[in-house]
């Protein structure tokens, strides 16, 4: 399992249309303050089928990806990964979960929980602005 979500990371570097994902949290808050850009966190599990094919159809091919890539800063944590991000803020039970928050860490809107699909995300993106 741990081979397909590898698998699916680097092919989504190699599709056309797809999200520019960062791995360090610190690195990308950063890029947000300078580039004065919000920041969109998935956190995902390890192996876990939901968030292989969260990361596959949601943020893959999708319309609203160039959106994303334009106003957003995304990082990608994966559960009981060594680089920090902040825990405390961000916690959850529930894989996949999509947060929304400003260039200061503030909630710009809820978290989706759970399944992430292109029809919820989509939704979320023309309310969360």
């Amino acid at each position: 399992m741990r081979f397909i979500l590898l698998f699916t990371l680097l092919l989504s570097t190699l599709c056309a249309n797809h999200v520019s994902w960062q791995g360090d949290f610190d690195k990308a808050h950063q890029q947000a303050l300078k580039e004065k850009k919000k920041l969109m966190v998935l956190l995902i599990k390890k192996d876990s089928p939901e968030s292989t094919e969260a990361l596959t159809k949601t943020f893959m091919n999708q319309p609203y990806i160039d959106k994303i890539n334009r106003e957003f800063i995304s990082v990608l944590v994966i559960k009981d990964q060594k680089s920090s991000y902040p825990i405390e803020m961000l916690y959850t039970l529930t894989y996949p979960s999509l947060f929304f928050l400003d260039n200061r860490e503030l909630f710009v809107c809820k978290p989706i929980r759970g399944e992430v699909t292109p029809n919820k995300l989509n939704s979320y993106l023309e309310k969360c602005k």
